[in-house]
């Protein structure tokens, strides 16, 4: 479900902003007001998404975090750290191979959770009457960035977990947390052709300013 909704929101955001792009070059930088209200409603529909998914990863670190604290004083715990991760035989074969797959899961819960509040920054800085400016554009880069980062560290810590599994450790259900590494580098795919729209947009943006 969480997979669904990271490749509906980047793609709607590709959609909206190509769809915005063309509508501006079509109209010589026209006021927006007369957006249609589909365009409205997709963009209100990709902010509540966008919460849900932040809390939902800000929930999830938490809950990976405390019960990885409480593990270290309750080795119990090892046997449902979260929704069913079973870790209890790497716990009592290799503490600190244990406490390793534990940092790589919250950290790449992090950086998704973070990955979306720079999204719900991004909503907070576009404008829709003038959308193009320096500032967004440096938010899609930083977002770009980050959802790159999440692709290749996930793709990192599959093939590391692969070779642990090979050695005899079993790492349980640990790659669902990072099994989507190549869907964020689709999506790093999509935004970055959202960044290049956007520096054409700009380009524009300033010539028509020039012009009026």
């Amino acid at each position: 479900m969480m997979l669904f909704s990271n490749y509906y929101l980047f793609f709607t955001l590709y959609l909206l902003f190509f769809d915005n792009f063309l509508y501006l070059c079509d109209n010589n930088f026209n006021s927006l007001k007369d957006m249609s209200k589909r365009n409205n409603f997709i963009w209100i529909g990709i902010q509540v998404i966008c919460w849900l998914i932040f809390l939902g990863y800000c929930i999830q670190t938490g809950a990976l975090l405390f019960n990885y604290i409480f593990s270290l004083f309750r080795p119990i715990a090892t046997h449902n750290l979260h929704l069913g991760l079973d870790l209890s035989e790497l716990y009592y074969k290799s503490i600190s191979i244990y406490t390793f797959v534990f940092a790589v899961i919250i950290a790449i819960s992090v950086l998704k959770a973070y990955v979306f509040f720079i999204a719900l920054k991004l909503f907070k800085s576009l404008n829709l009457v003038k959308p193009f400016s320096e500032n967004v554009a440096a938010i899609i880069r930083k977002i770009t960035y980050y959802t790159f980062s999440i692709g290749i560290i996930s793709i990192i810590a599959q093939k590391l977990v692969s070779r642990l599994s090979e050695k005899g450790y079993n790492c349980g259900l640990a790659e669902r947390y990072w099994d989507d590494g190549g869907a964020y580098l689709a999506m790093t795919a999509i935004l970055f052709a959202i960044a290049l729209i956007f520096n054409k947009g700009i380009d524009l943006q300033k010539e028509n300013d020039l012009t009026v």
